[in-house]
């Protein structure tokens, strides 16, 4: 977050991306903002197909070639003609320098607004059909690699989460969902990118979430003991003691026991608080 407060989502989608993927992760190789020469171009995210003989199930990976070139418009970011044309250059940039035959190249655009513009300029100057295959996705025919549109807040809840929910409106049930979803694939920790944004653009729902659920209390609490949040380093970087951090656990419904024995407070401490 900058200091006009803007989210950056780029590193977040990464993250998201790779969760989509996670049982794919022994065949697929992801590069964030790969360069596509010496000079600063870079394509958000590159996904190498490790073994072309394994088969993607996954929705919005059925598409896949060999190499699939992913850019990501944050959720305010619109997609327009010139946009398309960039990411076209894209393709054939890194089909040069990286001497991969256009064949084996795939494009997917992943945004949060439907680009209208740009589909209608695909479907009436390039001569494309731009087709609904459900759920936000969406595939252009007629060009000369595959492409797909994302709309990622139309993704499947079920299939496509983690993608799907990098953006700042999430209700408390996207929250619940999500931090439970991540648990399963991931630890938590302090350097956690995905998380981070998506804690930050949505606070008060995430503290609504802590406040319903015991088991994402209990996650997290746990994770700060595991990871030492709760130690001087971490104390020392957020500017907190321990009984301020044990005012936002109790703020979000964790039981004194619990806090006190994280925190090293007394109980009686904790619950004076």
């Amino acid at each position: 977050m900058d200091e006009h407060g803007k989210i950056y989502w780029h590193e977040a989608f990464y993250e998201g991306l790779k969760l989509e993927f996670e049982q794919y992760k022994d065949f697929l190789e992801f590069q964030t903002e790969h360069r596509l020469s010496k000079e600063a171009l870079r394509v958000d995210v590159l996904v190498i197909k490790k073994d072309k003989n394994v088969q993607i199930d996954k929705n919005i990976g059925k598409i896949f070639r060999g190499h699939n070139l992913f850019e990501y418009k944050s959720e305010l970011d619109s997609f327009s003609t010139w946009d398309y044309n960039k990411v076209m250059g894209y393709a054939f940039l890194y089909s040069s320098f990286e001497r991969v035959p256009m064949s084996e190249i795939t494009i997917s655009i992943a945004l949060t607004m439907f680009p209208r513009e740009l589909v209608k300029s695909l479907e009436n100057d390039y001569g494309f059909t731009v087709r609904g295959l459900g759920e936000g996705i969406y595939y252009v025919d007629g060009g000369l690699v595959p492409i797909q549109i994302l709309e990622s807040k139309r993704l499947s809840k079920g299939d496509n989460l983690f993608i799907r929910n990098v953006r700042s409106n999430l209700t408390t049930d996207d929250m619940l969902s999500t931090l439970e979803s991540y648990h399963e694939f991931r630890s938590l920790d302090d350097k956690n990118v995905y998380l981070d944004r998506l804690i930050r653009a949505n606070l008060a729902v995430f503290k609504e979430a802590m406040k319903m659920s015991e088991a994402v209390k209990e996650i997290f609490l746990e994770t700060a003991e595991e990871n030492g949040w709760l130690e001087n380093k971490f104390v020392d970087r957020l500017e907190l003691d321990r009984k301020n951090i044990a005012r936002k656990f109790l703020s979000l419904g964790v039981s004194a026991d619990k806090i006190a024995e994280a925190t090293g407070l007394t109980v009686e401490i904790v619950e004076g608080l």
